[in-house]
């Protein structure tokens, strides 16, 4: 039976309320395919709201595919619900290419309610400002849809240095190559910069995606532990003089996947020992316009004195990862290998969206929308501390993130994430675990949680959900153990 309360009180509007709730019946089997929710007359009188409200509810359930209206029948759970079959993965260590499909796989299930990939919400993209784009470039539809220049569209990359001016760091036009999103500039900077079997330095954990470029590219990560300011420089110093690294990969700002961001202190010291060794750094920036205290310490770029800096960013997170638009700030010395790479595996992306990207940022169209979702982000952001607060046990520990979307949870030793993802999925609840971002085995205490494309009533709904499902694996078992927070 449909079991649904409203709170005036709260920020998020009635119909989203409704919606969430039905959600979260309809992920944990309380409301199976085919269940016939109440007319929307009835559903407003038990509720005391306006049948506009439940009108709204179910208009965004039906948009979303949850459910399905018929008229003169009513409106009942989609037939396209479906609760996520077990992954041959779960419950092994798994790999970052493995965890990639799996996330993927998981936010197409309907009836899942998914906190494991960082990305925005779809509900708040500026689809319609960037409509009006493509509208007016339809006259020049036939020549943007021809193949464009190698470094991406002018207009674009134009554009591009302007973001990167107003955040201090100064580049040409000729310097930006326009790629298909930050997995491409990070495969094109390792595959320039190393040969396969070179060592390359990483934060642990780090971004998963890195890993499975690194593995395909032949190249040996070595793991720099990373604290809630960043890296240790003394570690850091101790590795580069064992391994002789290639080059150093980071994420400075509201790290993937723990949320931490880089202390200026550190960034500083990690700069002199990239100079002092000659060492090269792949700054991957893909979150740094995504901080909710302002704006970020200077870059790695900001500081960079002798060109040692392969700077990165992408236009996923902060507008809509179906662009596929990133760029790759080109030190002088790399240019000519970086473009040759570009050639021999992607000639160009596509013109029409890149100049209507172009367009939108020229007329402000980005900041104006980062007005718009930074304070909902922080707010969901929030909802997710105060949930893990109010329902984790009392062994559980987690960051607390500034920006971005990803929040790192660390367990006890004896409630590994293997078993929580299997349990969770059954419950239609998806988290990423903590081994897919980590070199060692020890990745089992850890998972990520990401807050990014949920209300703030689906994220405490999941998180009271895993935090009733580590209770319970922690009660169950009669022997413990030392567990060691990551944070």
């Amino acid at each position: 039976m449909l079991n649904l309360t409203v709170n005036r009180d709260s920020k998020p509007p009635l119909y989203r309320q409704i919606a969430e709730q039905i959600k979260t019946q309809i992920s944990n089997g309380r409301l199976p395919a085919n269940s016939r929710l109440p007319t929307v007359r009835s559903l407003a009188r038990t509720l005391g709201v306006t049948r506009l409200t439940v009108q709204n509810a179910y208009a965004e359930l039906q948009a979303d595919g949850w459910v399905e209206a018929t008229v003169g029948r009513g409106t009942f759970v989609s037939t396209a619900v479906q609760q996520m079959s077990l992954q041959p993965t779960v419950g092994q260590f798994l790999t970052p290419d493995s965890a990639i499909n799996d996330m993927l796989a998981i936010n197409q299930v309907i009836g899942v309610r998914s906190m494991a990939m960082a990305h925005a919400d779809p509900s708040l993209f500026p689809t319609e400002a960037f409509w009006q784009q493509m509208e007016r470039l339809r006259p020049q539809a036939n020549n943007l849809l021809s193949y464009g220049p190698i470094q991406g569209d002018a207009a674009l990359r134009l554009a591009i240095v302007q973001l990167l001016h107003e955040d201090g760091i100064e580049a040409t036009p000729d310097d930006i190559l326009v790629t298909s999103g930050a997995m491409q500039s990070i495969s094109l900077a390792a595959q320039a910069i190393a040969q396969p079997g070179d060592m390359v330095l990483v934060e642990q954990p780090t971004f998963l995606g890195v890993l499975n470029v690194l593995k395909a590219q032949g190249l040996r990560p070595l793991h720099l532990p990373v604290q809630p300011d960043g890296p240790d420089p003394a570690q850091m110093e101790q590795l580069i003089q064992t391994h002789r690294p290639r080059l150093f990969y980071t994420v400075a700002n509201h790290h993937n996947p723990t949320g931490f961001t880089t202390s200026p202190a550190k960034r500083q010291a990690i700069l002199k020992l990239a100079q002092r060794h000659n060492l090269l750094i792949i700054e991957d920036d893909i979150y740094g316009k995504l901080g909710f205290a302002g704006p970020p310490p200077p870059s790695y770029k900001q500081q960079d004195d002798d060109d040692r800096v392969l700077y990165l960013s992408s236009f996923s997170k902060i507008l809509m990862p179906g662009l596929r638009v990133g760029y790759l700030l080109m030190p002088t010395a790399w240019r000519d290998q970086l473009l040759t790479l570009r050639r021999a595996t992607d000639l160009c992306g596509t013109g029409l969206l890149q100049r209507a990207l172009a367009h939108f940022l020229q007329e402000g169209g980005l900041k104006k929308h980062l007005r718009r979702v930074l304070p909902i982000y922080q707010e969901r952001r929030d909802a997710l501390l105060n949930s893990l607060q109010r329902w984790m046990p009392t062994a559980v520990r987690w960051s607390e993130p500034q920006g971005g979307f990803s929040c790192w949870v660390s367990l006890p030793h004896y409630a590994p994430p293997g078993v929580l993802y299997y349990q969770a999925l059954q419950n239609g609840f998806a988290f990423t675990p903590g081994e897919a971002y980590m070199l060692e085995e020890k990745g089992r205490e850890y998972l990520r949680l990401c807050f990014g494309n949920l209300g703030t009533e689906g994220i405490e709904a999941g998180v009271k959900l895993l935090g009733s499902l580590i209770q319970q694996q922690l009660t169950s078992r009669t022997t413990g153990g030392d567990w060691l927070p990551y944070v």
